[in-house]
C-alpha cells in the first residue's frame, strides 16, 4: 500500500533549511572541538617550555640579606644554615682599603651532590655594582637578558670539557648583585625560574 501525500514547496524549503542548519551546527561543533584541543595543547606546551613561575609563592625559608626566594624546582630542599663572608675583588682576603664584596649565600640540594646556590653580593669599601657583577659573571657567556622582580637579570652559561652549567646574575636597583648558581643537573629553565622568583 502506498501513500501519495502532497508536499508543498514551503515544506520542502523548511526541510532543506533544517538539513543545512544541522550540517552547520555539526561543523561548528567539530571546529570548536579542534580549537579546544589546540588550546589545550598550547597550554600544555607553554607549561612545559615557559620557565616563568605561574604564581609567586610565599617566601621559602627566611629572608636572605633582604631578599626572598619564592620558587624552587621540584625535589630541591635547603641544605644547612646560610653562610656569610667578605672578600676582595681580586683576592680572597680583604686588605685595608681594598674594594670588597659582602657575601650571603644559601645552598639547596636535589639529592647528594646536586647543588644550587642563591647568593647576595654587596659592594663594599669603594667597590661598584658593575665590578661585583663582572666578578660574579666571570668567564661565563651571556645567553639572554630578562627582567625579574628583583631587577635586571642575565642567564649565563659555561661549557666545560664534559658538562654545561647555567648561572643567573641579577643586578638590583639598590646596587646589590644576586646570583643563582647550579651544577649541570639543573637545566637553564630551572635556574631562570629561581631567578624570576626572587623578590624583596
Amino acid at each position: 500500500m502506498s501513500w501519495d501525500i502532497p508536499v508543498t514547496d514551503h515544506f520542502v524549503r523548511n526541510v532543506s533549511r533544517g538539513v543545512r542548519r544541522r550540517r552547520l551546527l555539526r561543523r561548528a561543533a567539530a571546529g570548536a572541538a579542534v580549537l579546544l584541543a589546540a588550546g589545550g595543547l598550547t597550554l600544555a606546551v607553554r607549561g612545559t617550555n615557559d620557565p616563568r613561575p605561574a604564581v609567586v609563592a610565599p617566601a621559602i625559608g627566611q629572608v636572605l640579606d633582604g631578599f626572598q626566594i619564592t620558587w624552587l624546582p621540584d625535589g630541591v630542599t635547603r641544605t644547612g644554615p646560610d653562610s656569610t663572608s667578605r672578600r676582595g675583588l681580586t683576592s680572597e682576603d680583604v686588605t685595608a682599603g681594598e674594594p670588597g664584596i659582602g657575601i650571603a649565600s644559601r645552598r639547596f640540594d636535589r639529592g647528594t651532590g646536586i647543588g644550587m646556590w642563591v647568593t647576595v653580593l654587596r659592594p663594599e669599601t669603594g667597590a661598584t655594582t658593575e665590578q661585583v657583577r663582572d666578578w660574579a659573571a666571570g668567564a661565563n657567556e651571556t645567553v639572554r637578558t630578562f627582567a625579574v622582580p628583583a631587577g635586571d637579570a642575565e642567564l649565563l652559561t659555561y661549557t666545560g670539557s664534559e658538562v654545561t652549567t647555567y648561572t643567573a646574575v641579577i643586578t638590583t636597583p639598590e646596587g646589590a648583585v644576586i646570583t643563582v648558581e647550579a651544577n649541570a643537573a639543573f637545566p637553564a629553565a630551572e635556574v631562570e625560574s629561581v631567578a624570576r622568583g626572587i623578590t624583596r
